[in-house]
């Protein structure tokens, strides 16, 4: 191969993996701006109609938040894509199958390897200055649910049933499955999983940045692993369901804690 022939496949290379690079931040940042404007839209029309309360707010901010900026987006690029409605190809592309015993087996072990994940990751913060000892900022959606407190018991189903699909739709499922198809597995996980933390970090603004720091190297950590599970498991619905559990179960004690 001449040096001019190596030079332009080197190129080639380069384009589409920045191809594939902005696609997906594009889409990853198209999700999080439909999804707020779609819960502003929620809260005002509830106001509107003399519903606005603090937990009635919440609850419909989360549920546009992750129906139409995370679900409707994933979807809205799969038809795109395919200038339609292709079943054949989303159930390829997101690797969907009908669920096994082994999978129930990936989701109790997989919880438990969620939180492992978080106190290790924690762990390592604790060794790190200027970072050590920083527990990092609070999710905004936690701060709310500790004023009231009912808003974490309402969380829980979100969580399984919106939440965890909807984010693991979008970020697993569409943008870490584009990327694997220009870059190596390893490579695909590890962007995704930056994508999805650099996404939530609105959510932790106002605090110290040090401690925003390390509440994006929560999320990111947890992106990382949802997208190891899902190429081990061969399945989406592994990392959503842990995904959703993983928040249900931080709701969960949350609300035992200030109920």
């Amino acid at each position: 191969m001449s040096s001019s022939q190596r030079s332009q496949r080197i190129g080639s290379r380069i384009k589409r993996g920045g191809r594939a690079i902005g696609v997906c931040l594009a889409v990853g940042l198209l999700g999080y701006l439909s999804g707020t404007a779609a819960g502003i839209g929620t809260i005002g029309h509830l106001s509107v109609l003399g519903y606005s309360t603090e937990t009635v707010d919440e609850i419909g901010l989360s549920v546009a938040f992750n129906v139409v900026g995370a679900g409707g987006t994933a979807v809205s690029y799969l038809i795109v894509r395919r200038h339609g409605f292709d079943r054949e190809f989303i159930v390829d592309f997101l690797r969907l199958r009908r669920p096994t015993r082994w999978d129930l087996g990936w989701v109790v072990v997989g919880l438990v390897g969620a939180f492992v994940a978080v106190v290790g990751y924690q762990q390592v913060v604790d060794l790190i200055e200027p970072l050590g000892g920083s527990e990092g900022t609070t999710h905004s959606g936690i701060e709310a649910g500790r004023e009231y407190p009912v808003l974490f018991l309402l969380g829980i189903p979100l969580a399984i049933l919106l939440t965890g699909p909807g984010e693991e739709l979008l970020f697993r499922g569409v943008l870490q499955s584009r990327l694997r198809e220009t870059f190596p597995t390893a490579v695909a996980v590890v962007l995704t999983g930056l994508v999805f933390g650099a996404v939530h970090l609105p959510v932790y603004m106002g605090s110290e940045p040090s401690a925003v720091v390390v509440s994006l190297g929560t999320v990111t950590t947890l992106g990382l692993y949802f997208g190891v599970l899902y190429e081990c498991s061969g399945t989406l619905l592994v990392p959503a369901l842990i995904h959703g559990c993983f928040n249900a179960t931080v709701y969960l004690t949350n609300y035992l804690s200030y109920a």
